[in-house]
């Protein structure tokens, strides 16, 4: 069993994250956006979400959303290799951001079923406020929430906020121990 960040399973979700978080782009909001390899933004076409996107080098994400209509969810996805857990103890991530003015968002990983897909929520909201503050969460795989050790398929998402919202993602990792 591994058990680093950089290696396994959650190697490769991490390395998408690093190349975000070293290149440079922007570009505008829509109802899906391509970031990387494995991230993407989707969000209800009922929203129709528009705004600025920018990826500084340094920084995961910058949003600046405004919704021109009324919608149900907003998600920021990150692909996940890890389709057996079989042998883990936990799933988790760390997050470092901040918001000008407060943002509740929340976390879960969903998985690939034979019916489509089931969401398992970390218990924990991320509040993010102007100072830039950190946040991890993890799933424990054995006796915890109902999360399939083996799926076909995984992401990572965090949900935002389904109204205008402006926030700063400066570090994501995800871990597998």
């Amino acid at each position: 069993m591994t058990d680093t960040i950089a290696s396994g399973p959650a190697g490769p979700a991490n390395q998408a994250l690093s190349k975000l978080r070293a290149g440079t782009r922007d570009g505008k909001l829509a109802s899906h956006v391509n970031f990387g390899r494995g991230i993407d933004l989707r969000a209800d076409p009922a929203l129709q979400l528009c705004g600025r996107y920018a990826s500084p080098r340094g920084r995961i994400l910058e949003l600046s959303a405004q919704p021109g209509g009324q919608g149900e969810w907003c998600g920021l996805h990150l692909k996940l290799e890890a389709r057996d857990l079989r042998g883990w103890g936990a799933l988790g991530f760390v997050l470092c951001g901040m918001a000008p003015q407060m943002q509740l968002l929340r976390g879960c990983v969903r998985s690939g079923t034979s019916e489509g897909f089931s969401d398992c929520f970390f218990s924990k909201h991320m509040l993010l406020r102007p100072e830039e503050s950190s946040f991890a969460d993890a799933l424990m795989l054995t006796g915890g929430p109902q999360l399939p050790l083996q799926a076909p398929w995984r992401e990572l998402i965090l949900f935002l906020p389904p109204e205008a919202f402006e926030l700063t993602l400066t570090d994501w990792r995800v871990f597998l121990v």
